[in-house]
């Protein structure tokens, strides 16, 4: 979000022979949040944002006085059937004291505040964003509904994991409601041993990105959804993501499938986003924004974990003897070196 702010204010710094470099002081609230029934608390994040005709917007970033608000008043309005039936207060934290440690940068690293509650989130229903600035009275809106759970029909932990060279392994799975964009990660769990110390044990894992943007066909929910996993592409991926360590020896462990699924407007925000990937520096970014008397992104995501997955034996021999992979030196089914 700081990266996507700051290339506008340089964007419309840099093109002066486009058009007017600064115009009156006027100030600019940015906001991001995505909510998460499946979290115990959420965050949304709210800076300000201006042109100043003095000072470059390099040296604002590192200001966290021009970074953040001294007092906002922040609510959560909760509707259903369109009637309100909760307001949720949100109090300012330090993110990087709650394990969101901010990236430093061209931007002000600390303090990193964000807006937090800790109460649930109900996945039926809608939320309305309140931002007020008690010194005006100036009010920003933004307003979503939250994605649902989903089920996942493949894969289960009932089943063993089987990918044999030449074959492509389907994960399926029903549509949440509100959901749009999905993501799926699969994490490979493996453990790690020394032929030089008997005693050396490491649990490590490597994660592999399957994909980014499978939008589902609508946001009701239920929609049949599936992906084929190509089993040569893991081969291929194991090799580039384990390094080679002569002193080293492993055992295949299990594999997780991490599922993330984001809302409508989340969906809207990254195909704009790619779409504007092929404009010049000379030209202005158009800016998608789904918040009223402000810019930024307020929507919602779901996070999904398909856990413990166990490997079957003729994978796990794959692993150990195909010559791909042969060098990382995995233990066979049967605890031995492949000739």
């Amino acid at each position: 979000m700081n990266r996507w702010l700051l290339l506008g204010l340089l964007l419309t710094s840099s093109c002066s022979t486009d058009f007017p470099v600064t115009t009156t002081w006027k100030d600019i609230t940015i906001v991001y949040g995505l909510l998460d029934a499946g979290d115990t608390a959420q965050y949304i994040k709210i800076n300000k944002a201006f042109l100043d005709p003095q000072t470059s917007a390099l040296q604002i970033a590192q200001n966290p006085d021009s970074l953040y608000y001294d007092e906002l008043d922040v609510v959560l309005e909760e509707y259903m059937d369109n009637q309100m039936i909760r307001t949720i207060a949100l109090s300012r934290v330090d993110g990087n004291q709650e394990g969101y440690v901010k990236d430093s940068g061209i931007f002000a690293a600390a303090p990193n505040y964000l807006y937090k509650t800790a109460q649930a989130i109900n996945a039926d229903a809608t939320y309305r964003l309140v931002i007020t600035q008690p010194d005006n009275g100036k009010q920003i809106t933004a307003s979503t509904p939250v994605v649902n759970d989903f089920t996942v029909i493949r894969p289960t932990a009932q089943l063993k994991l089987n990918l044999l060279p030449g074959y492509k392994y389907n994960i399926s799975w029903q549509s949440a409601r509100d959901g749009k964009v999905y993501a799926l990660t699969m994490r490979f769990h493996y453990t790690e041993f020394r032929f030089s110390d008997p005693n050396f044990k490491q649990e490590k894992f490597v994660d592999w990105l399957l994909f980014s943007s499978e939008r589902a066909p609508h946001t009701q929910g239920g929609a049949n959804m599936d992906f084929d996993l190509d089993a040569d592409l893991f081969y291929t991926w194991l090799r580039s993501a384990i390094p080679y360590d002569p002193d080293a020896f492993r055992t295949v462990g299990k594999a997780d499938f991490l599922f993330s699924v984001g809302g409508e407007v989340l969906d809207t925000y990254k195909q704009v986003f790619l779409a504007q990937q092929g404009l010049t520096s000379g030209q202005s970014l158009p800016t998608y924004t789904n918040v009223e008397n402000g810019l930024g992104l307020f929507s919602t995501r779901y996070h999904k974990t398909v856990a413990g997955i166990a490997f079957e034996n003729r994978t796990i021999d794959s692993i150990a003897c195909l010559p791909v992979t042969k060098h990382l030196n995995f233990l066979s089914s049967n605890g031995t070196f492949c000739p």
